[in-house]
């Protein structure tokens, strides 16, 4: 049984991912196309939640690869306009493993700080040049995976 409070974070990050998506394509694509691209970009943040669940009942070494290739997935993507494909492919690929050897700690909170740092970045990206994000992300990934490795061990301290 999946806990509620995953499911809720869960939500939680999924309208998370759909905002900044919204936010971000407002002025290109319009309001109702950027509506559009939000609730898609939402709907695709819950369903890989919902695949690694499902995967980590079958096998939980799968859901870390998932995990990773998600993780490096969102990172090109988000990268690839900015830094190009060559160097948005070599940071996805180091975040990837980043994330991959993260979720092994702080399971799926390593996956949501990723998304969460990714956002702060597309937002970011509206006002700032590309190098002061990027270090504005960076920032903001540590300290979720930080936040997240203290939150997963007073968990584990409270049980």
């Amino acid at each position: 049984m999946v806990d509620f409070a995953l499911v809720a974070l869960i939500a939680v990050i999924a309208a998370y991912a759909g905002g900044v998506a919204a936010i971000v394509r407002l002025r290109p694509a319009g309001p109702a196309r950027a509506l559009f691209e939000g609730a898609v970009a939402a709907a695709g943040v819950a369903a890989s939640f919902a695949l690694m669940l499902v995967l980590a009942r079958v096998w939980l070494p799968g859901t870390i690869i998932v995990a990773a290739l998600l993780a490096g997935g969102v990172l090109y993507g988000t990268l690839r306009r900015d830094l190009g494909p060559a160097r948005a492919g070599g940071l996805a690929a180091g975040g990837g493993l980043l994330i991959g050897a993260s979720f092994l700690f702080v399971s799926y909170l390593a996956v949501m700080a990723l998304i969460g740092a990714a956002g702060v970045y597309l937002a970011l990206r509206l006002r700032l040049r590309t190098r002061p994000a990027l270090l504005v992300m960076a920032g903001a990934l540590g300290t979720l995976l930080a936040t997240s490795a203290g939150v997963f061990a007073l968990a584990l301290s409270s049980m």
